[in-house]
């Protein structure tokens, strides 16, 4: 009995080694092909105010939580997590969860709230809510999306707000090739509102439906000549509810034409030449029909044409970098609108980087729209010039490390409209002079003044500011702070003045993230009958930890 029992005994005994040494294995295992890496950013905002009404709420919380599981380095699963206290209900809601896993270089799933892209005609910034596949093996490509894109909102009459449907989409994309060089990829686009989503009466906006084809492309002819570009088609009705058209016989999981329907296409290209590092061109064009239309895009202009040239040109041993665009622009396609609006944009940008200590930035910009319409209180013809000047000037002195940049810009609006002219043309001077000072001892000193005019017809507006920033790192640099406080004189009719305070601060808890604390007080003066004295407190908490 006692043999058996000693036996007994070392058998436990090795069970238990045997156990705690596979547990010690099987951690390590676990560690080795599964790895997990994220952030957590919890935050909690408040602000309060005397004299005017509040801008915004008075306490706020929020978390975001962001994590990727990698399975064997090949499986990637990335979480997203967002909540806040005031939810957002227009268009989407901010509370939102989703998780796209990606396995291994060729395949990516999505699951709950997701982005995704398909093409510059079809498809690209909307958030949708439901699921999809992303297959890329080697050449091939394939995207399979499907969601809800908007969310039903009820018309807020109170604030000018109008009704919203629930909608549903779904986008695919096929395609071969190397997107960088050679690639051919078929396109296509669908999203319908649900009528019953929302209450409806005779004031509520109709419900859409959308479908967009399109076929994009690119090839690299040579080495330094590259070109891509798209073709699409757009099929869209107004109004679902509208009498069908009987003649026309399609699937309804593509679209059902009706009185309201519409059909246009659109086209861009892009033309690529970089004969070297030191010289590149652009050459870009777009032309979209007044009648195609894409839900995939919030803001997606129709009916245009235009055409923009491009140049980068880098010398002196890439110490210059000039770059320039030049672009025009007008609608008005099918002459069908009473007059055409051309528009033109110009830029010109300059960074010299003379030597170590000193930089040179010259930024002109000119924009101008004109229509011809033939009546003068209608017509538009309007010009805007701004240009900007700013050397920059790195020395030692004072005891520390200085930077010194000062800028001059100046800023012009035309309006050649006899009847408007009077209240739209406006210039615009302002002197800016930044001054920095940084101390071995981590102190810091910063600077600013800065003056402003800006004049209209009737009006004139000067404001001088100046400011101190002051800021120090604490307790071997874990702890980084900084207060600014910033004065306005504001001189209109009367003089305004405004007094504003900041503090930030951050806290490094090392490994276990770290804490921020922001804290700012606006406090206006205003000595006018159209001019309040209010003041504003706003402060922010934060955690933020990365792993």
């Amino acid at each position: 009995m006692i043999t058996i029992r000693l036996n007994i005994q070392a058998l436990v005994i090795i069970f238990i080694c045997c156990c705690s040494s596979s547990q010690r294995l099987f951690a390590q295992n676990v560690a080795d092909y599964i790895k997990i890496g994220g952030s957590i950013n919890l935050s909690d905002n408040f602000y309060s105010s005397s004299g005017i009404d509040k801008r915004q709420p008075a306490n706020v919380a929020s978390a975001i939580f962001r994590t990727t599981v990698t399975i064997y380095n090949q499986i990637q699963l990335p979480f997203e997590f967002y909540w806040t206290s005031k939810e957002r209900k227009f268009q989407q809601p901010f509370n939102q969860f989703g998780v796209s896993p990606r396995i291994s270089s060729w395949l990516t799933l999505h699951g709950g709230y997701f982005s995704s892209r398909i093409s510059d005609l079809s498809f690209g910034d909307l958030r949708m809510l439901g699921g999809g596949v992303e297959l890329t093996p080697g050449n091939f490509r394939l995207k399979v999306l499907y969601g809800k894109s908007r969310n039903a909102v009820e018309p807020d009459n109170s604030n000018f707000l109008p009704a919203v449907y629930k909608q549903t989409a779904y986008a695919a994309s096929i395609g071969y090739g190397n997107e960088a060089t050679n690639f051919f990829n078929i396109n296509l686009f669908r999203a319908i509102d649900d009528t019953n989503s929302i209450k409806r009466d005779s004031s509520t906006i109709t419900p859409n439906e959308n479908l967009v084809g399109s076929i994009s492309f690119g090839t690299q002819i040579i080495d330094e000549l590259n070109i891509n570009g798209e073709i699409g088609l757009s099929a869209f009705s107004s109004n679902i509810t509208a009498e069908s058209l009987k003649d026309v016989s399609t699937s309804s999981f593509f679209f059902s034409p009706n009185t309201s329907s519409r059909l246009d296409g659109a086209a861009k290209l892009n033309i690529n030449i970089r004969p070297s590092n030191a010289w590149s061109l652009r050459l870009s064009s777009r032309w979209i029909g007044p009648g195609f239309t894409t839900l995939g895009y919030a803001l997606l202009p129709n009916d245009l044409m235009e055409f923009s040239l491009s140049p980068n040109v880098r010398l002196l041993d890439n110490k210059l970098n000039i770059r320039a665009q030049a672009g025009i622009r007008f609608n008005n396609l099918r002459s069908n609108r009473l007059s055409t609006t051309s528009r033109f944009t110009g830029s010109f940008g300059a960074n010299w980087q003379v030597n170590q200590n000193f930089g040179f930035d010259l930024n002109y910009n000119n924009n101008q729209i004109q229509s011809s319409h033939k009546n003068d209180t209608l017509k538009l013809s309007n010009i805007f010039n701004s240009i900007s000047i700013s050397p920059r000037i790195l020395f030692e002195g004072l005891g520390g490390n200085n930077n010194l940049i000062f800028t001059y810009t100046y800023q012009d609006v035309s309006d050649k409209n006899v009847y408007t002219s009077k209240v739209s043309d406006n210039r615009t001077h302002s002197v800016s002079t930044i001054h920095s000072l940084m101390f071995p001892s981590s102190w810091s000193f910063t600077t600013t003044a800065l003056f402003n005019s800006t004049s209209v017809s009737t009006l004139s507006t000067r404001i001088i500011n100046l400011s101190e920033t002051i800021g120090r790192r604490f307790f071997d640099n874990k702890l980084s702070a900084s207060v600014s406080l910033g004065l306005n004189f504001i001189k209109t009719t009367v003089n305004d003045t405004q007094l504003v305070f900041r503090l930030t601060s951050t806290y490094s808890l090392d490994k276990w993230g770290n804490i921020s604390f922001n804290l700012s007080n606006n406090n206006y003066n205003g000595t006018g009958e159209l001019t309040k004295t209010y003041n504003e407190l706003y402060g922010s908490l934060q955690y933020n930890i990365n792993f």
